[in-house]
């Protein structure tokens, strides 16, 4: 791993020939590809899909606000990580608190030189500016949430702080957002959720290419007895409320995440209730192949986590709005919940022990999902930007 602060003058990456490292079939020869990421120090799916990105360009620089090697995953320690001068403060859980300084961290990188500048972002690596020649594209895990929807910094402590905080410099920092947005060639969603988004918020019409989900690595296996979260820990995922409902009715359930609302949640679970903390990948399959049923109390995004229970062929039970409703289908590989109450969250786990859908079955809806999927959609999706860009300059 070479990891370069940005206080240097920004490097590109090598030519990528076919037959090399960073060649990617179907953008050609000779295309230098450079991966922007927000910050690379948490196991999420974003982190997932910028690793992705990195296995299919593997000599593209990785450039990014901060970088904490053991607090994401190991893979990224074998490639080029550019980092800004965020990178140099003792912050790692506490991150989120930077975040007035994010915009002038990508601002710092300079204009980044390479044929193909793509930013998996999900607030701030489209921030970054690319070559006037670059084609800019934005792989966009939602528009910044905690400039378009509250639930993201509100709730209680310090989320509801720091968001009281920033409301009076929201629509400065909205105008930084749009006009960041306004300068990509091209702007691709993770979901129809966050098509809409992009939407309504940016003006922008975007075609969607789900993320990629590794369902190989799991095998579909009889239902377990215990419950399954995996989330980060913050309140707009609702941990809390799975917590609640599997307490009251004295079900097992395994908490898989970290973040700052642990302390509070386990202050609220009951003797049934285990926390595990950030685990490595293989725990994470062991524990969701041998679950009873995966729980999703958030909004989700897209929801690399329902997809990964189905892939295991266990059924989800998922909050009714955002990206569980294009994964999973109601009454087949898993059932929804409408109200955010302990009532109909143990309503709708009583009707996915009801599903009669065999494991091989629900694990088949995964597989749409795919790695070579997201590689094939999203590479033709760059081609015909490519092609239409050369066109009108012909």
């Amino acid at each position: 791993m070479t990891r370069i602060p940005a206080s240097l003058p920004p490097a590109s990456a090598p030519p990528a020939r076919p037959g090399a490292p960073g060649f990617a079939e179907g953008l050609g020869p000779m295309r230098r590809v450079a991966i922007v990421h927000d910050y690379l120090n948490q196991r999420g799916g974003a982190e997932r899909v910028a690793l992705e990105l990195s296995g299919m360009w593997l000599s593209a620089p990785i450039y990014t606000s901060l970088y904490r090697p053991d607090s994401t995953f190991g893979e990224f320690m074998s490639r080029r990580v550019i980092t800004t001068f965020l990178d140099q403060l003792p912050v790692d859980r506490g991150f989120r608190n930077l975040f007035p300084l994010y915009p002038l961290a990508f601002r710092q990188l300079g204009e980044i030189n390479a044929d193909v500048v793509i930013a998996s972002s999900s607030g701030w690596a489209h921030l970054a500016r690319a070559a006037p020649e670059a084609l800019h594209v934005v792989y966009c895990h939602t528009p910044a949430r905690w400039l378009y929807g509250g639930e993201y910094l509100g709730g209680s402590g310090t989320g509801a702080l720091r968001h009281a905080a920033i409301r009076p410099a929201l629509s400065r920092f909205r105008r930084v957002d749009r006009n960041a947005a306004s300068r990509a060639d091209l702007y691709v969603a993770n979901s129809e959720n966050v098509r809409r988004r992009v939407k309504v918020v940016y003006r922008l019409e975007a075609p969607v290419v789900p993320p990629p989900i590794d369902v190989d690595r799991f095998r579909p296996t009889p239902r377990g007895e215990r419950l399954l979260v995996i989330s980060r820990l913050l309140p707009y995922k609702h941990v809390d409320l799975v917590i609640r409902a599997a307490t009251r009715v004295g079900l097992g359930l395994d908490v898989v995440g970290d973040g700052p609302e642990l302390t509070r949640l386990r202050e609220i679970a009951g003797p049934k209730v285990t926390f595990h903390g950030a685990v490595d990948d293989q725990t994470v399959v062991e524990l969701t192949q041998s679950c009873r049923t995966v729980c999703v109390a958030g909004e989700e995004d897209f929801g690399m986590v329902a997809v990964e229970a189905q892939a295991a062929g266990k059924p989800v039970v998922a909050y009714g709005k955002g990206g569980s409703l294009e994964s999973v289908e109601a009454g087949l590989t898993g059932v929804f919940f409408h109200e955010r109450t302990e009532r109909d969250l143990i309503a709708a786990i009583t009707a996915a022990d009801a599903l009669e859908t065999p494991p091989d079955v629900i694990a088949e809806h995964a597989h749409r999902f795919s790695p070579a999927t997201f590689r094939t959609r999203l590479t033709q999706v760059i081609t015909r930007a490519l092609e239409e860009r050369h066109s009108r300059r012909r």
